[in-house]
């Protein structure tokens, strides 16, 4: 299956899942697990945005924890990582981002990725910008993609530009 194709069945497969917020709740117990994940004071992750792994769990967690939250912004350089406890403003994509100042990525310790579908070797299909494949390589920080368990998937179509994640988690 090309990678339109993919999307498209994968949008349609997540659309379905009907226990989303148990299921990511589920899903940041198994990241909190990791020791990427424990020894992180700054943690970069995303706002999730329709039928996406909810991420206010791992907000709400992660306040708790004490780390520190960084957020995507979309600028026309690509992805600027952003402090993520200023206020949100919706992005020309409907996605909410920060608002903040853009911080240094080197003080990123681990950046959470979302996608639409994933391999367990870390293969990753975004959106089609490849606004992640352009901005992981920048970024010293180990990367989890996230997932619902059934954007699984064994393979896919992979291109020279494409950026894996270090490791997927799913729930």
């Amino acid at each position: 299956m090309d990678k339109p194709g993919l999307r498209q069945r994968m949008r349609m497969v997540r659309d379905v899942v009907d226990d989303r917020l148990m299921r990511s709740v589920q899903l940041w117990a198994k990241v909190a697990e990791l020791p990427q994940y424990q020894q992180a004071a700054t943690v970069m992750a995303f706002v999730s945005f329709g039928s996406e792994i909810d991420t206010d769990p791992l907000f709400a967690r992660m306040a708790v924890e004490g780390k520190r939250l960084v957020l995507p912004r979309v600028e026309a350089q690509g992805i600027v990582a952003a402090d993520g406890d200023t206020p949100l403003v919706a992005s020309k994509f409907g996605v909410l981002e920060p608002s903040g100042p853009a911080i240094d990525v080197a003080e990123i310790d681990v950046v959470i990725v979302p996608g639409l579908a994933f391999t367990l070797a870390g293969d990753r299909l975004g959106y089609g910008r490849a606004y992640y494949d352009k901005f992981l390589p920048t970024v010293d920080a180990p990367s989890i993609g996230v997932c619902f368990a059934e954007q699984l998937v064994d393979e896919m179509p992979v291109e020279d530009h494409d950026v894996r994640v270090d490791m997927v988690v799913s729930a």
